[in-house]
């Protein structure tokens, strides 16, 4: 009985007072608490989570404007339990998500492999974006409520993750292609000319406004770039060092060198006023400086 009451409490404590009032009227509340957490207990095999961790994780999930019967009795009790596992870290609980979730998460993104996108990137990226906290914020699996099966809920995480991916994809086709077609708008000695000078006018406000464009960056990502950029650690010993894939660390650099170069065209267009093409023209004279530039720039201080 003393158990159960600290069940019922444990429980009861996390939920805000209008709430609170609803579930006390439950009926055999402290059996159905068991209930819950012995099944995702006996569900997955192996992966260890305490009751009272779940039981406060289980009130943070709830719907507060649903009849706390009926949300109780209709809660993916077990599959709930596996997401607040994985939340906390646990190493089982990543392995059976692995093994018998994402599988079927990974079929649902197959089709999309025509695009061009591939559902082991999907996943890689469906992995940390779920599994890993950053920022001081907790994993976003914490974000799954229980409310439907947790493997229809990855399905669509999957879903949304292969169309960010191929939006992407078109993005940088796209910019790609304009690139490409800008020389053949105008004749070549025309273009070196006009390249030339903008190298030569403008080159201390590219120095500027991309030094101002990694100091906007995230921590993490220019660590990252400053490992590889200037101390010259390879991809796979920073993978290492951060325990994750070099694929991953590669993608961790490619984007942080897209954020600088954007960031970078931001502050020259509102610094120099130069029209599109121009600005466009500048950026393309530059650009094989941003190698040149990086290690010096990154190893100052600050």
């Amino acid at each position: 009985m003393r158990t159960q009451r600290r069940r019922s409490r444990v429980f009861l404590q996390q939920l805000e007072p209008g709430v609170r009032e609803g579930y006390e009227r439950v009926s055999g509340l402290e059996d159905t608490l068991a209930s819950l957490h012995a099944e995702g207990a006996r569900t997955w095999e192996g992966v260890t989570l305490a009751e009272e961790d779940f039981l406060r994780h289980l009130a943070g999930c709830l719907p507060q404007d649903e009849d706390p019967a009926r949300a109780l009795a209709t809660v993916h009790g077990a599959d709930l339990y596996l997401a607040c596992a994985c939340v906390r870290g646990d190493s089982t609980a990543h392995a059976a998500l692995e093994r018998q979730v994402l599988p079927k998460a990974a079929a649902s993104v197959a089709r999309l492999r025509a695009s061009g996108v591939e559902p082991s990137e999907v996943l890689q990226q469906l992995r940390e974006r779920l599994l890993v906290p950053e920022g001081g914020h907790p994993a976003r699996m914490a974000e799954y409520q229980g409310s439907g099966p947790l493997a229809a809920w990855l399905r669509a995480a999957a879903v949304r993750t292969a169309l960010n991916l191929q939006r992407t994809e078109r993005r940088r086709a796209h910019a790609e292609e304009e690139a490409e077609a800008v020389p053949l708008a105008s004749g070549a000695g025309a273009a070196d000319v006009e390249l030339a000078y903008l190298q030569r006018h403008h080159r201390e406000d590219f120095q500027a406004a991309l030094s101002e464009s990694l100091k906007a960056l995230p921590a993490r990502e220019r660590t990252v770039l400053r490992l590889h950029a200037v101390e010259g650690l390879s991809l796979e010993r920073i993978g290492t060092l951060y325990q994750t894939h070099k694929s991953t660390v590669s993608r961790w650099v490619a984007r942080a060198r897209e954020a600088v170069l954007e960031g970078t065209r931001q502050r020259l267009a509102e610094r120099l006023q130069l029209t599109s093409g121009e600005l466009h023209s500048l950026m393309r004279a530059l650009h094989g400086e941003l190698d040149l530039s990086l290690p010096s720039l990154l190893s100052k201080p600050g």
